[in-house]
Parts: C-alpha cells; structure tokens; sequence
C-alpha cells in the first residue's frame, strides 16, 4: 500500500514538474518569436526609408540576404 501511494506520489510530482519546463520553454519561445517578429518590422521600416543594406545589417545583426528576403516578401 505505502509502495503504491509512493508510486501515486511520484508520478504527480513527475507531472507537476514537467508542466512548469513546459510553460518556461513555452515563455521562452514566444519571447524569441516576439523578438524576431519586432526586428523584422524594423527591417521592414527601415527598407521603407530607403535605408542602406548595410547599415540595417549593422542595427539588425541580419545579414544582407536575410534584408533582401524580407524586401521581396514585402513586394509580394
């Protein structure tokens, strides 16, 4: 009976546990996602004012390619 209970025990806390890794990694991720979401309109704003490839690649950390993509999805 106590090896069952313990068991029971266990595997509660198993869950608990593996519920808060999963709602920090979740944070996490958005947190990265909201940050690339935020650079890419800033990208976007920056190509709108004719800005040089390179100095957004410079503010961005992007690098020239990545600013064109983002321009060609931009006229599409």
């Amino acid at each position: 009976e106590g090896r069952a209970e313990g068991r029971a025990e266990g595997r509660k806390e198993g869950r608990e546990e593996g519920r808060k890794e999963g709602r920090e990694e979740g944070r996490k991720e958005g947190r990265k996602e909201g940050i690339e979401e935020k650079s890419i309109e800033m990208i976007k704003n920056l190509l709108l004012q004719n800005v040089n490839y390179d100095i957004i690649s410079n503010a961005s950390g992007k690098t020239v390619e990545e600013i064109k993509k983002i321009e060609k999805s931009m006229n599409n």
